[in-house]
């Protein structure tokens, strides 16, 4: 889940055609009575601007602050809350937005007009394809809580940024794409980067042996457990661009998000009683509530980034929130910060934009 945001859905099936093109196929259909030309102000772009910014604005901080509570709650604070509890109400959140969004209509989508519970009940009977990327998330999400409870929030969220690495591996893997030499080359730096930044983290050696060991025990975990979530994010992330952007079918951002939050809740729902047969939300405290609310929140911004931003806006969000997370990391949690974290940050920063560069146009 960005840090780990777990919802990267987009509208799929027979896309809309974009604007350029919508404009372009209505006027090659010439009416049979030539009417007069009309000057027409065209939209105002600063509204959508201003939108965009206001997004991105959140998505960074949404991501910074989403760390910095899982490190703060499970960290330093030792909460033994149910994790699958925090998860299950931030699928509840996103399920009723959803389905907000699904009854006032308005998306494509292959969903029969009606009423809005016919609608809900079509999507949960074609929802068994979200049944996979459910069960990948809520390891994913089991593993930031436990990474997070382990290593600083600025390595966790330097270390996310390897899921660029993991995904292009499964595309050329599963997809048989070709990438180009620059990309393997920016993939290659964000390795090093993120290489050199976990060497720092690295507990360094003490007087006391026994407490060293504990803390190479408690770093080898939180890194194992961030390196899973890696994987799993690459992998989900393909299997997502197979199944959803099928030409068979077309379902909005928010049907989707609905069927998906249906079977996570199915799936958190047991777990989470097992963990607390009496009191599910026994362990909750006012950071647990924040963990939930930031989360439940990427959902959203996640969705309205989609519609909204484009690659170079979410790689300037991706970046801000690692220089935002390792600064305030440094400052209140007592993080790690030193040349070589800054250095090997701005290693994963640059490795990220340069694989997002669409390279010269001018060049063919």
């Amino acid at each position: 889940m960005a840090a780990t945001q777990y919802t990267a859905l987009s509208t799929v099936g027979s896309q809309s055609m974009p604007d350029e093109e919508a404009d372009e196929s209505a006027s090659s259909k010439t009416p049979l009575v030539q009417q007069p030309e009309t000057p027409q102000a065209s939209p105002p772009k600063a509204p959508r601007i201003a939108l965009k910014l206001v997004v991105l604005i959140a998505v960074t901080l949404q991501n910074t602050a989403y760390a910095l509570a899982r490190r703060y709650s499970r960290g330093h604070l030792r909460e033994t809350y149910s994790t699958s509890s925090v998860l299950l109400v931030m699928e509840a959140v996103k399920m009723v937005l959803s389905m907000f969004m699904i009854g006032s209509g308005g998306a494509p989508s292959d969903v029969p007009s009606g009423s809005a519970l016919s609608k809900f009940v079509f999507l949960l009977r074609r929802s068994q394809k979200m049944m996979v990327p459910a069960v990948i998330y809520l390891v994913m999400n089991i593993l930031g809580f436990v990474a997070l409870g382990h290593i600083d929030a600025a390595t966790f969220s330097i270390i996310a940024q390897m899921k660029v690495f993991t995904t292009a591996t499964f595309s050329v893997l599963m997809l048989n794409r070709a990438l180009a030499p620059r990309k393997w080359r920016a993939l290659c730096t964000l390795v090093i980067g993120v290489v050199l930044i976990s060497h720092e983290s690295m507990p360094k050696g003490k007087s006391d042996h026994a407490m060293h060991e504990r803390q190479m025990t408690e770093w080898f975990i939180g890194m194992a457990a961030s390196l899973g979530d890696v994987i799993l994010s690459g992998f989900v992330s393909i299997y997502f661009e197979k199944v959803l952007k099928s030409k068979t079918e077309t379902y909005s951002v928010w049907d989707r998000n609905f069927q998906l939050a249906f079977w996570s809740m199915i799936i958190y729902m047991p777990i989470m009683i097992y963990d607390n047969p009496i009191n599910p939300f026994a362990g909750w405290s006012g950071t647990t509530a924040v963990c939930a609310a930031v989360g439940a929140l990427g959902g959203v911004l996640v969705a309205l980034s989609i519609k909204l931003a484009d690659s170079i806006m979410k790689t300037i969000a991706t970046t801000g929130a690692i220089v935002l997370t390792t600064a305030l990391n440094a400052v209140f949690l007592h993080g790690p910060y030193s040349l070589p974290i800054a250095s090997g940050a701005l290693v994963v920063i640059v490795s990220v934009f340069n694989y997002n560069d669409a390279g010269d146009p001018h060049k063919k």
